[in-house]
């Protein structure tokens, strides 16, 4: 009997992107380990491995579907990417982590507008707590011009987590 134990936790990699802890089948594991640890290099079979499978639960699937758009946006393929968040949070809508990842593959297909409108969803599903919602919303403002804006964002993501983001604000 396969033992299944399921924890969500909130990561992100190196491109601020949100990838979704899940500890459920190999293959969901796997996917979220291939979003994590380097989405540029991975495929995404074991994601639609995992998603073919029809055994996990609707929060699993929405983290898997949220971890393969991580992978699909790393290789390009923005549109299969936003279609991954999409079902992300069709599944779980208050997922805050899919609203960041959603936002992270318009603003990379310079949908500036759209971004913004998810990465302010995101920050009010968490209550102002998401850094990287803050941090990847200031580059989406400065690639609008709004440097004052872009600014306060930095500034308050590098509150939230000092140790990744204050270095962007002073400086090296």
């Amino acid at each position: 009997m396969r033992f299944l134990l399921v924890l969500f936790a909130f990561v992100v990699n190196m491109e601020g992107q949100a990838a979704e802890t899940l500890f459920g089948s190999s293959d969901a594991m796997a996917c979220y380990q291939a979003a994590t640890i380097s989405p540029k290099f991975a495929d995404d079979e074991s994601c639609n491995d995992a998603i073919a499978a029809g055994n996990l639960t609707q929060s699993e699937l929405a983290a898997t579907y949220s971890n393969r758009g991580i992978i699909r946006a790393s290789h390009g393929r923005i549109d299969k990417a936003i279609e991954d968040q999409n079902a992300a949070i069709r599944l779980v809508p208050q997922s805050a982590q899919a609203h960041v990842n959603r936002a992270n593959a318009y603003s990379r297909a310079k949908r500036h507008q759209e971004a913004l409108t998810d990465y302010d969803q995101a920050i009010a599903l968490s209550s102002g707590a998401l850094a990287p919602a803050y941090y990847n919303r200031s580059l989406t403002y400065k690639a609008l011009g709004n440097n004052e804006a872009a600014q306060k964002d930095l500034q308050q993501a590098a509150t939230l987590a000092p140790e990744a983001y204050k270095r962007t604000v002073d400086g090296p």
